[in-house]
């Protein structure tokens, strides 16, 4: 006898009632989707969701209902209304809502999955602090339970203080929660010309009834400027506290990389705290790092007790310690001080200190720039800014005011005044007197460098060769050239007036004008050309111009015109009187103490400079016993020179002049007696022999007229 389980009709009658209760159990479910998602209960809860808010809701008529594998409605062209107004502030695509079987028989339902795809939504802070959404998240909470998010391809549309941010492709994905809480993703893009960011994040959200909070919060972000990636990290942990609206952010860790100047940044904050639109931070300390092997900057910074509101930000301290090195120098610095921004005044700091250092590497300590000012600074919104210091420089006391304007269209101006104690030039002239390939200060030639006119007054300026007191003057300085106009100063016991100007040319070029009155002229002429022949107090006026990157070059190119007019001095290395005393032309002034030099009364130069080399013509020097007329030229660059002279008795102007002829270096001249010059007309040699002896004779008497 068969068994019925194994019987044939058994299970084919099996399979047809099971397959009908699949299709009725199907069709049931069916039913009951369509019966719980009907048009009017639709319209109920979207209406319901927007009670009290002054907002329209409305969508496509197109409707879709799906029941596997889980009951879910399907909306296209979502859009809600601003208050009191049929202008879109949400519009969604689509919108896929999935509930929980259960959620078709009792009166809790719970939303399983909520997919929002292509959302564009506004969101505007006002002035007083409100969000425009604020209406629709702060709705009575209902009884529907959400179990996961997820927002794709949507547009966030931010206005803060009138300023509008766009995120594009948002992202969220909110996940069901479990014992430790919702973990979520989040993502988006801004799409800026000038510095696109891309961004996502990630954490564990925990909720209960009076806030939330998101333990460990990850941040990541990375952009490109001229192609130059930037990479930003932030790790923090979040909690919102739903009663007293509070926001609070701790163990905040930002690290930013950055390939353009190899740019490393971290910071850290242990707390900040937002509230009733006020941000407040007690500390937030970092360090940088940037730059090549060749330069590299290093720094760090502590801000202490930061207070952000709309209208105004404090902050108690802040301190930013920095440095740069390269192969030959590195420059320290520090800035300290309070702060306080307000929104109709800007920034400032009433009690601002700056130092700074600059020293060499790998040589010998020749610090220079060395600085500490106490002082007041200001910047507008507009980017104006001033600031009015006081302290020393190099150990001296100065006084420095800075002014900082744009204007539209215009290159910035940088205004400044000066005064100074003491200036030592020396150190700051090392780079030109290596002979540097470029002299010209780096700084200027910097796109974002201003315009700069500055006044100065400096009571002392040393430099290697010479000592200024008593200067006023006034510099603009820019990318193209360096001036120093109306100067004026106390030089070599007298007074100069006049202009210096650098042109920023290959090699640089120079002009120098100036009118000195009652100098000494031997140091003068030291310094400026390395001729020391001529000592006394007197008048200059010089007009040069130059080219060159050291003093061998600028001489080689010196052109222009200088005037000497001298009283009471000598002409060094050579002694006319004790020549036509002795009769000696050629002689050794080894033995000579002290050294050779033709005292006069008056001495007047008119030269002309071409290409390095000093001409002139009809010089005259005046003594008591002789009237020097000379003409000739000296090389500035090598110091030889060539010089024609005619010696005149002062005394007895009828007597027959004598001719000389020096040449040779400046240092040790040869002089001659023109013999040309001294027979010219005369045929034999005993008339030139005799014409020779006659001037002879007649010289010899000026210098001793008592002799018979």
């Amino acid at each position: 006898m068969n068994l019925l389980p194994n019987s044939g009709k058994f299970w084919l009658k099996l399979l047809i009632f099971s397959l009908i209760a699949v299709i009725a159990t199907a069709a049931g479910l069916y039913a009951s989707v369509y019966n719980f998602f009907t048009p009017k209960r639709i319209e109920t809860l979207t209406q319901s969701a927007l009670q009290s808010t002054q907002r329209t809701i409305r969508f496509s008529p197109e409707i879709r209902r799906s029941w596997f594998p889980r009951p879910t409605l399907t909306l296209k062209n979502v859009v809600i209304s601003y208050p009191n107004s049929t202008q879109a502030a949400i519009h969604i695509k689509e919108t896929n809502i999935g509930i929980g079987w259960s959620s078709l028989w009792n009166d809790t339902p719970i939303i399983e999955k909520w997919v929002l795809k292509g959302a564009d939504v506004s969101i505007e802070r006002a002035e007083n602090g409100k969000w425009s959404l604020q209406d629709l998240w702060q709705q009575p909470r209902n009884t529907a339970t959400l179990n996961r998010l997820v927002v794709e391809n949507s547009t966030l549309r931010l206005k803060l203080d009138n300023t509008p941010y766009t995120i594009e492709d948002f992202s969220l994905n909110l996940r069901s929660e479990d014992s430790d809480g919702r973990r979520f993703k989040i993502g988006g893009n801004i799409r800026n010309p000038q510095f696109p960011l891309e961004w996502n994040g990630n954490g564990l959200l925990q909720t209960n009834a009076a806030n939330w909070s998101i333990p460990e919060f990850r941040f990541e972000a990375q952009s490109r400027r001229d192609q130059n990636t930037v990479k930003i990290n932030i790790t923090s942990a979040l909690d919102w506290q739903t009663q007293n609206h509070t926001l609070q952010v701790s163990n905040i860790n930002l690290r930013a990389d950055s390939v353009q100047q190899n740019l490393h940044l971290t910071a850290q904050a242990p707390l900040l705290i937002f509230k009733d639109n006020h941000l407040s931070l007690n500390t937030v300390s970092g360090a940088f790092t940037a730059g090549s092997p060749d330069s590299q900057w290093d720094g760090s910074f502590k801000l202490d007790k930061t207070n952000l509101r709309p209208s105004v930000i404090t902050l108690d301290s802040f301190d930013l310690n920095g440095r740069y090195k390269n192969q030959l120098r590195q420059t320290s610095f520090t800035v300290s001080g309070p702060m306080l921004w307000q929104k109709k005044t800007g920034l400032q700091s009433d009690s601002l200190r700056i130092t700074t250092l600059q020293d060499t590497v790998n040589r010998l300590p020749q610090p220079r720039f060395i600085s500490m000012l106490d002082g007041n600074f200001s910047l507008t919104d507009s980017g104006n800014w001033q600031g009015s210091f006081k302290g020393t420089f190099d150990r001296q006391p100065v006084a420095l005011s800075l002014k900082y304007q744009t204007q539209a269209e215009q290159k910035p101006r940088l205004e400044a005044g000066v005064a100074l104690q003491k200036l030592n030039l020396t150190p700051y002239l090392e780079d030109f007197q290596a002979g540097s390939d470029d002299p010209y200060p780096k700084f200027l030639n910097h796109a974002n460098t201003p315009d700069i006119e500055a006044s100065i007054k400096v009571n002392n300026i040393q430099t290697p060769g010479f000592q200024l007191d008593n200067v006023e003057t006034r510099l603009t300085a820019n990318n193209e050239h360096i001036t120093l106009s109306n100067f004026k100063a106390g030089l070599y016991g007298g007074r100069t007036e006049g202009g210096i100007s650098i042109a920023n040319t290959t090699p640089l070029s120079y002009h120098l004008q100036q009118n000195a009155e009652s100098v000494q002229i031997q140091p003068l002429l030291q310094d400026l050309f390395g001729f020391h022949s001529f000592s006394g107090n007197g008048n200059a006026v010089i007009d040069l111009t130059t080219k060159g990157n050291n003093r061998e070059q600028m001489l080689k190119n010196l052109n222009g015109m200088l005037t000497l007019n001298i009283s009471e001095g000598a002409w060094h290395g050579i002694d006319m009187d004790n020549i036509l005393k002795n009769g000696i032309i050629s002689k050794d002034n080894t033995q000579q103490t002290p050294p050779p030099k033709t005292p006069f009364h008056h001495f007047v130069l008119n030269s002309e400079i071409d290409k390095g080399i000093s001409r002139h013509v009809n010089t005259e020097l005046f003594s008591d016993s002789l009237h020097v007329v000379s003409s000739g030229y000296t090389d500035l660059s090598t110091q030889e020179l060539s010089e024609d002279l005619l010696i005149r008795n002062a005394l007895n102007p009828q007597n027959k002049p004598i001719p000389l002829k020096i040449r040779g270096t400046v240092q040790n001249p040869s002089i001659t007696i023109d013999y040309n010059r001294l027979t010219d007309g005369l045929n034999s040699p005993q008339e030139k022999q005799k014409a020779l002896e006659n001037t002879l004779r007649e010289q010899w008497q000026w210098i001793n007229p008592n002799r018979k």
